[in-house]
């Protein structure tokens, strides 16, 4: 990935692994061409000589970075003040974007952490800059989208779609085919509506089809039955003897409290910061009636709504309850057809839904 790419490369982005430019109404970018942009980005900012060429190329690699892992507008990213508006702690790494309209956090991947770390830690490009850390980012829009269209011509990428707000919309499209709520994705983008983050999931005929024959690849290589996703970051790794407790806290804010082994934390090299998925199965998650917490002894406990109850008339035994957590999460568990009547289990009833630390999976990657 660090390596630079010539002219072949390019070439083969253009006609194979990225797609052809004459895909019909593409509007998203596919895995395949933001790894082939990502790699002309970091090539190109690395074959620079000239010192004040290769810090201005160091600074709008960061701002690619940044947009490609948060979703953010151009003119916030170019609006941060690295003092004040990044922190890269080792609890916790998130970059807060400021405006009229209320401010939020978006979690930061480690490699994208890691990058502003040095850039900070650089003498030579801190000393560059005549506001220091504060002036980071500040590069004129026209410059920095003339120069996303550069390295979308060496990637073999339609120069329409290496723009910024192309980025943001294939983010806002990989979180919620990675079943993260749209709610979620909205505060996230920060849309004031989750319509309009919606609308950047409008896919053309050929990305559609596209997209079902990937679902249903994956569900044929599926290797679990787990129903029940929260996406997020490592926010504590508290450490005993023979297993460590992690916690996630996930986009929506909702702490999740794994149990793992100590060879697990080091060989998966757990540590906050971290992006991970918690996965729990139905058949773990318990369910409670009423709006009033449970007295219980599961460490994952959340309030919410029935959404859908599914009962089988072939099914003797078991039915299905879908209760929405207050983020647009979906839990799905399995109940005894007799409980779920004893609880009287409607759709609209508040619920608690709850499960414990040693059900939950955590996967990386």
């Amino acid at each position: 990935m660090g390596k630079a790419m010539g002219k072949t490369t390019g070439q083969t982005a253009h006609n194979g692994a990225t797609g052809s430019p004459g895909q019909r109404g593409q509007r998203g970018l596919n895995p395949a061409q933001l790894s082939a942009l990502e790699q002309a980005f970091r090539a190109w900012a690395q074959a620079s000589r000239r010192k004040a060429d290769r810090l201005s190329r160091q600074r709008l690699w960061l701002i690619f970075l940044l947009l490609r892992s948060t979703g953010a507008r151009l003119g916030e990213v170019l609006g941060l003040d690295a003092s004040r508006d990044l922190d890269l702690g080792p609890a916790r790494t998130v970059v807060r974007f400021r405006s009229s309209g209320g401010d939020r956090e978006v979690p930061l991947p480690t490699d994208v952490a890691g990058e502003l770390e040095s850039a900070l830690a650089d003498p030579e490009l801190m000393g560059s800059l005549a506001a220091g850390p504060a002036g980071l980012f500040d590069m004129d829009q026209g410059h920095v989208r003339r120069k996303f269209y550069e390295r979308a011509l060496e990637a073999g990428i339609p120069r329409e779609l290496a723009s910024p707000s192309v980025l943001r919309r294939s983010l806002a499209r990989s979180l919620v085919r990675q079943d993260v709520p749209l709610p979620v994705v909205q505060r996230m983008l920060g849309q004031s509506s989750a319509n309009l983050t919606a609308a950047f999931c409008d896919y053309s005929e050929d990305e559609a089809g596209r997209i079902v024959e990937d679902y249903l690849l994956r569900e044929e290589r599926r290797k679990t039955s787990a129903r029940n996703r929260f996406a997020g970051q490592i926010t504590r790794v508290k450490r005993g003897p023979v297993v460590s407790e992690i916690e996630l806290t996930s986009l929506g804010g909702f702490k999740v409290y794994s149990v793992v082994t100590l060879d697990s934390v080091e060989r998966l090299g757990i540590r906050p910061g971290v992006l991970a998925t918690a996965d729990i199965k139905a058949p773990w998650v318990q369910v409670s009636a009423g709006a009033q917490e449970p007295v219980s002894t599961a460490a994952n406990r959340y309030p919410g709504v029935v959404r859908r109850v599914l009962a089988d008339p072939a099914e003797p035994v078991a039915a299905e309850v879908v209760a929405e957590l207050s983020d647009g999460t979906r839990l799905a568990a399995v109940v005894t057809k007799e409980s779920a009547e004893r609880l009287g289990l409607a759709v609209g009833a508040p619920v608690w839904v709850s499960f414990g630390a040693f059900s939950v999976i955590l996967n990386f990657g």
